[in-house]
């Protein structure tokens, strides 16, 4: 089972030696494991002997690196975040909306199983929170022409963005056959286009006060 190569995306561009290999390694057969596991258990019931036992990895090395299987969770979603990051360049190539929600959401299509994994267990809102904390260094990495750049406006709008996408893509990936990212980001679009245009583009106080 494939979780995530996270070393290869936080490590982009830069060596990594043979030690940190190995860590990493060691890290991701545990993250494999626990995620092994969550097929048939839930989260509250997975032991970190269990995870030790599939992943064949002892409990001197797990105890090295986690200290408990919820930061093992927690280094999962940070190799999810980093390697979200690294779509900026594709995302700046888009010119159009639908393009670029395409492209974020074929990133989490591509992620599908170990996704609803979570989201079955009720484990989806902690990469939520994690996105949460991580969305304004994110929002800023990605240099986009039309970013809010106000503070006041600009938290308002992760949070808006933020929470609405990942209740989107929640239903989405658990749908029995999900539409392809370019079929649901069209629905998107269409979708917000059709909000737009149901409201005047400038306040009309004899419709409003109605």
């Amino acid at each position: 089972m494939k979780v995530l190569h996270i070393f290869q995306y936080v490590a982009e561009g830069k060596a990594m030696n043979g030690k940190k290999k190995q860590i990493e390694y060691s890290k991701q057969e545990i993250c494999q494991a626990l995620f092994q596991l969550l097929k048939t258990n839930s989260f509250g019931e997975i032991t970190v002997n269990e995870i030790l036992d599939l992943s064949q990895i002892s409990r001197r090395t797990f105890y090295r690196y986690f200290s408990n299987k919820d930061q093992v969770l927690d280094y999962y979603f940070e190799g999810l975040i980093s390697h979200y990051q690294l779509l900026e360049d594709r995302i700046l190539a888009q010119e159009t909306f639908k393009g670029m929600l395409t492209v974020t959401l074929d990133f989490f299509l591509s992620h599908k199983e170990n996704l609803v994994l979570l989201i079955r267990d009720g484990q989806f809102h902690l990469l939520l929170e994690k996105f949460n904390r991580a969305s304004l260094a994110i929002y800023q990495k990605i240099n986009a022409p039309w970013h809010v750049t106000n503070r006041n406006s600009l938290d308002d709008t992760l949070r808006f963005i933020v929470g609405g996408y990942f209740n989107i893509i929640s239903s989405w990936l658990m749908e029995t056959e999900p539409r392809t990212a370019e079929e649901f980001a069209q629905h998107l679009q269409e979708l917000f286009q059709t909000i737009g245009n149901h409201f005047p583009k400038e306040k009309d106080p004899k419709k409003w006060n109605n």
